[in-house]
């Protein structure tokens, strides 16, 4: 278990859920202290407190742990499983590749800047 991915997995479904710190601490009844250290990964508490904070996060522990949903499907096939992910994986494909384009197009933008600015350098050089 990467304590490392565990905790990032908690503050990200925490603050999905709109929850502070210390209203995760307050529900596990302990100090805000504790359960900031517990975030971080400072302290082993995290093992003894991962079944608790899934259940405050009505997140199941596994989600936490690998960061993503297993199949709800029990004893499923591996064709069951691929049905279940493919809207998911398609969806993720589609934002992937509007990413691609959009940091292609802040390149572009970059580009023209870099070479505006050196234009406008140059032009002031010859000035002088």
């Amino acid at each position: 278990m990467d304590n490392t991915s565990i905790k990032n997995n908690i503050r990200k479904l925490r603050k999905a859920r709109k929850l502070t710190q210390e209203d995760m601490a307050l529900q596990m009844g302990i100090s805000l202290t504790a359960y900031r250290d517990l975030e971080k990964g400072n302290t082993s508490i995290l093992n003894c407190n991962l079944h608790r904070i899934a259940s405050l996060l009505d997140t199941p522990a596994e989600e936490i742990v690998l960061g993503y949903r297993p199949s709800q499907i029990e004893g499923a096939t591996l064709m069951e499983v691929q049905q279940e992910y493919s809207g998911k994986i398609d969806n993720l494909e589609r934002r992937i590749s509007d990413l691609e384009k959009l940091v292609a197009s802040h390149e572009e933008t970059i580009s023209s800047k870099n070479e505006i600015i050196l234009m406008l350098k140059k032009r002031l050089g010859e000035d002088k």
